[in-house]
């Protein structure tokens, strides 16, 4: 009698251990948001996405590379803006020994200006001793002269030049430097969700390995005693035994999976240094949530969203900007040059009263280009330049939808899938209690209860699959639509 009533409470302490080794808990379904799902914390010390995703975005070596070029693109920038810096510059000549000994000096400061290519400048020069009389505009009066005037580009280099074209260019390169490490920022970011959720998704299955191999440890036990009595024939022993070292390799397998797993999110969880983090497994979350439910009616939405905000389709936006600008100058460049071009002078100190006067000059410079293939070779390329981005960017739109419907239909059928195999799980979980319970009366054997145990695993480890690619989907989903992230 005591034998029985200790053989009831094995088989009902195995039974407890086999609804805790494929239990899955449940959760409350949420509608789909913008915000990064994580594993509810059940303890301060679980890794969550969030905290992995604020690694990635702080200190992931190919954001680092990416916002250098961003530094470089500003100092592009910067050296481009000096185009338009003031010049200074000086002569100085002296005829010591000759026909005609004098001496020279000009300086002169030249400000280009922002619009229609027009510049200042101001200037100063002093000429003294004998010039021949077709030089004689080189000498000055005692304190030499001073002069200043403007020129103005009225069509070639007018409306654009070389420099304001550089500018607008780095500008322009600025924004494109900005999406891309947008762009590294997004993908570095998917990449380690899919990673966290590798790691959760190994962690959970080395839980339940280490259960299903408990379970046949517990069991073990119950069956030695059975044997020893005479109540059960010993090979049902050994065959629990053979029970035992199949799922101890599948457990020592499931923890090689973590280690692989923990590995290769360290490539994405990063200390203060950046130096990579390897996970322990004590700051696993014990649980995965369950898909939300998705509303397919949001999908023409997410397109537009994913449209608007995905930083290649901006990236090429902000190229064609640049080609555009190169367009343009180069059009300009095969217009004839009409230059315009003021100055007054004044001498000073006493000298010859002819240069003493106020003088004001001004003039015309024409520049007709005749056959003009520099610039106009400039220009189709420009033009090409233009089409070929546009034609990129009709495709990388298309690719874009795409990638937003394959992420939703990942998600769908994700969602479907554990659905399914929640069913199953609970399904199989009631077989293998029923068929613990029948070799409790001695209707069974252990070959049938293993089977059934196995089914129940292998269910569970489906099931937690179809979570993990649930999730994997939704940060797919999240790069397509290029949602922001949440701090």
């Amino acid at each position: 009698m005591k034998r029985t009533l200790h053989l009831k409470r094995l088989f009902a302490l195995s039974l407890t251990c086999l609804a805790t080794m494929l239990g899955q808990a449940s959760f409350a379904q949420e509608p789909l948001t913008e915000t990064i799902p994580s594993a509810p914390s059940a303890g301060a010390n679980e890794l969550g996405l969030n905290e992995v995703v604020r690694s990635v975005e702080v200190r992931f070596p190919s954001i680092l590379a990416a916002e250098q070029e961003r530094i470089a693109a500003e100092g592009d920038r910067l050296a481009a803006a000096g185009g338009f810096d003031p010049s200074w510059r000086s002569t100085g000549t002296a005829i010591p020994i000759g026909g005609y000994p004098s001496g020279r000096f000009d300086t002169v400061v030249e400000q280009p200006l922002p619009f229609w290519g027009s510049s200042v400048f101001a200037g100063y020069r002093f000429g003294v001793g004998d010039f021949p009389v077709y030089d004689g505009k080189l000498a000055t009066n005692q304190y030499g002269e001073v002069r200043a005037g403007a020129r103005v580009n009225l069509l070639r280099d007018g409306p654009i030049d070389r420099r304001r074209a550089n500018i607008r260019r780095t500008e322009i390169g600025v924004d494109v430097a900005a999406r891309t490490v947008e762009q590294q920022r997004l993908d570095a970011v998917r990449l380690g969700s899919f990673r966290y959720w590798d790691w959760v998704g190994t962690g959970r299955k080395v839980d339940l390995s280490q259960s299903w191999l408990d379970l046949a440890r517990t069991r073990d036990a119950g069956l030695a005693r059975r044997v020893e009595t005479g109540d059960l024939a010993d090979m049902e022993r050994q065959d629990n035994q053979r029970s035992i070292l199949q799922r101890t390799a599948h457990f020592v397998a499931a923890q090689r999976a973590l280690q692989q797993a923990a590995i290769e999110l360290s490539m994405y969880l990063r200390d203060e240094r950046g130096n990579a983090i390897l996970p322990p497994s004590s700051r696993l979350p014990r649980q995965i949530p369950d898909p939300s439910t998705f509303d397919a009616a949001g999908l023409a939405e997410a397109e537009r969203n994913a449209i608007a905000r995905r930083p290649e389709l901006k990236r090429l936006e902000h190229q064609r900007d640049q080609a555009e600008v190169e367009q343009a100058f180069a059009n300009n460049q095969q217009r004839p040059a009409i230059d315009l071009v003021v100055m007054g002078a004044k001498d000073l100190g006493p000298g010859d009263p002819k240069q003493d006067k106020p003088s004001l000059e001004a003039g015309v410079m024409i520049d007709i280009p005749l056959l003009n293939r520099p610039a106009r070779g400039r220009a189709q390329a420009a033009s090409a330049q233009v089409e070929r981005i546009d034609a990129q960017t009709k495709l990388l739109r298309d690719r874009v939808v795409a990638d937003v419907r394959d992420a939703v239909s990942a998600l769908v059928a994700a969602s479907e899938r554990a659905r399914m195999l929640r069913a199953e799980v609970d399904l199989a979980q009631q077989l293998a209690k029923q068929e613990a319970k029948r070799l409790e009366l001695g209707e069974g054997n252990i070959l049938l209860v293993n089977l059934r145990e196995q089914a129940a695993l292998d269910a569970s480890l489906r099931h937690v699959d179809a979570l993990v690619d649930w999730h994997k989907a939704m940060a797919a989903y999240r790069a397509a639509t290029a949602a922001p992230s949440t701090k």
